[in-house]
């Protein structure tokens, strides 16, 4: 279950803070109210008490026990004298106490004499400052456990981030919590695998690079070297070896600057797409001429070709989808035995060309199917020249493809081969979805 945000537990704990404090405000406010203190009763009062207590009677017997209990209910001392100055009754008030508690008035019985009990003292500094005291404390505690609540989290993040900074590709924020600061180190862990890949993926590069120039380089030294010494027929073999290390290099060249291109393209500073030469052509023969440059390039290999898709017209740039096809095709043929055929497919429905390039290899681990359109990663890790390649064909297939507005999807399993299938819109869809959006 789904913490609050972080912000209202924040929020609710300030409030919470506040109402304490209000509490021992008014705590405190409380205790120091003068209603709080023990008031002097009030002088007509005391005396209309005093009238009634001793009326009724002139026993001085009942007369002391009435003053007597009026002594022990109110603290009200009187004494009762008649009128030649006699006590009657007593409780202690014969002898007068200025004050504005002492009060005197004559009755039919006699002359009376009374002292109200003098008022209670305010309650003591101490007493109305333990609840305050109490309070903020509590007050306090709080909000140092909150600060800690929110630092120890920050403090991870800081440290993770400064690791990975100092190059601890391995670095990651170890944070199990279900709210924002979760998703954050949940967010920098995520990134910081992204930047790890992107990082390993630059070295695999540059391996794979020095791999890829080292071989035709070479063969092109040894070629020079055997034409040097005058060998007309062995020149002429070196020549056509020489010509064929140049085509691989040029692929390899322009695999590179076509991912940088689209790398650019998906900068946001960049244009959102890169710049594509649009020219309308049958999706039939881009297909075509796919199959008679597979068969060209490797000779001896099984290619079945079904081609539906000759009435439909593309609008696209015919270069790169070229490019995006003959990688496919490459692809299927590194990763499938000699033996085993490929098959191209292309059918036209629904103002769609759907190309199919179906093989019949080991496939792919479903490991290896999450990282497959990432950047210069390759399935296979051999450095071998019939399965090697910088791991950027696929990857360039895909982003020309969605360059176009299209989608490329691959499935595969192992032992049951690869199945890479290529959706774009035909001309005509593609125009009528273009003057719907302008016509809304």
């Amino acid at each position: 279950m789904k913490r609050p945000p972080l912000v209202l537990r924040i929020y609710l704990i300030g409030l919470a803070q506040v109402a304490a404090l209000g509490v021992a405000l008014a705590i405190v406010h409380d205790l120091e109210r003068p209603e709080r203190r023990r008031a002097a009763p009030d002088l007509k009062l005391a005396q209309y008490v005093v009238e009634d207590v001793i009326a009724g009677t002139r026993d001085p017997a009942v007369l002391q026990q009435r003053l007597q209990g009026l002594k022990e209910e109110v603290g009200l001392a009187v004494t009762l004298r008649d009128p030649q100055g006699r006590i009657l009754a007593s409780t202690g008030a014969d002898k007068p106490r200025p004050g504005p508690g002492h009060f005197e008035f004559d009755t039919a019985l006699g002359h009376v004499t009374a002292s109200l009990p003098p008022p209670g003292p305010p309650p003591s500094a101490s007493r109305a400052l333990v609840p305050l005291v109490l309070i903020l404390g509590l007050v306090g505690i709080s909000a140092v456990l909150t600060a800690a609540w929110l630092a120890r989290p920050l403090t991870v993040l800081s440290n993770a981030a400064r690791s990975l900074g100092a190059g601890n590709l391995g670095s990651r924020a170890k944070l199990r919590r279900n709210d924002e600061l979760g998703d954050v180190a949940e967010a920098f862990n995520e990134m910081a695998e992204r930047v790890g890949e992107l990082i390993r993926a630059q070295r695999e590069l540059l391996a794979n690079v020095s791999h890829e120039l080292r071989t035709p380089l070479a063969r092109i030294r040894v070629a020079l070297d055997l034409a040097a010494e005058g060998d007309a027929e062995q020149a002429a073999t070196s020549l056509r070896e020489i010509a064929d290390d140049l085509a691989e290099l040029e692929r390899l060249i322009g695999d590179i600057l076509t991912s940088a291109r689209f790398e650019l393209a998906s900068d946001t500073a960049s244009p959102t797409q890169p710049p594509l030469r649009l020219a309308r052509f049958p999706a039939g023969e881009l297909v075509e001429d796919a199959a008679a440059r597979f068969r060209t390039s490797h000779p001896g290999r099984a290619l079945e070709v079904s081609n539906e898709a000759r009435g439909a017209v593309l609008a696209a740039d015919r270069m790169l989808l070229r490019r995006a096809l003959d990688n496919l095709l490459d692809n299927a043929a590194k990763h499938s035995e000699a033996a085993a055929p490929i098959a191209l497919n292309a059918a036209a429905t629904d103002g769609e060309v759907v190309l199919e390039v179906r093989d019949r290899g080991a496939g792919i681990s479903p490991e290896d199917q999450k990282r497959l359109f990432t950047p210069f990663f390759r399935a296979d890790k051999s450095r071998a020249r019939q399965t090697g390649g910088l791991g950027l064909g696929l990857l360039l297939a895909r982003r020309i493809v969605q360059a176009h507005g299209g989608t490329l999807d691959l499935t595969s399993a192992p032992k049951a081969g690869t199945v890479v299938r290529i959706r774009l819109r035909t001309a005509s869809a593609a125009s009528e979805e273009t003057q719907a959006i302008q016509g809304s």
